[in-house]
């Protein structure tokens, strides 16, 4: 059975992503899957949200989970979403001081380009694509589609 999206997700591109994902899981032994984004997608561009054991940061990180929020994600067992991979963790407060020095936001960018390089090396047929709206060729072109991270999911 074929799935359709605006941007025609078949089985095989689904794979494509899959295959990303899993390869991050091997990068970053915290993440344990993916959900398609449910905000708004764009045709250049499809949003995932990561499925992050937060333990499994704390101790890849090396700084304790925040215990708020341990307690509030065990007592909430549906996800908590959250836009910096960080945010339940117990960081010193100077390190907020500078934000694109702290080594939190220095994981999720890191996180965010891996994503991006393990997407852009399938091969084509893996990829989610979108046609040109150009009008002057026909057919239109087509052009590749990035992965990227909207947020995350703490478990």
């Amino acid at each position: 059975m074929k799935e359709e999206t605006p941007k025609d997700i078949t089985p095989i591109k689904r794979r494509g992503i899959e295959i990303a994902v899993n390869g991050l899981k091997k990068l970053y032994p915290f993440v344990v899957g993916y959900e398609d984004d449910d905000t708004d997608q764009y045709e250049s561009a499809h949003y995932i949200n990561l499925i992050i054991d937060n333990d499994k940061l704390s101790e890849y990180m090396d700084t304790p989970v925040n215990p708020y929020w341990k307690n509030f994600i065990e007592t909430n067992p549906q996800h908590s979403k959250v836009y910096a991979v960080w945010s339940y963790l117990k960081f010193p407060d100077d390190m907020l001081e500078d934000i694109s020095n702290h080594p939190g936001y220095k994981l999720m960018e890191e996180m965010k380009g891996n994503l991006d390089d393990l997407y852009s090396y399938l091969p084509e047929e893996y990829k989610l694509q979108y046609p040109s709206r150009s009008g002057w060729i026909d057919p239109p072109p087509m052009y590749n589609v990035h992965l990227k991270i909207n947020g995350f999911l703490m478990t």
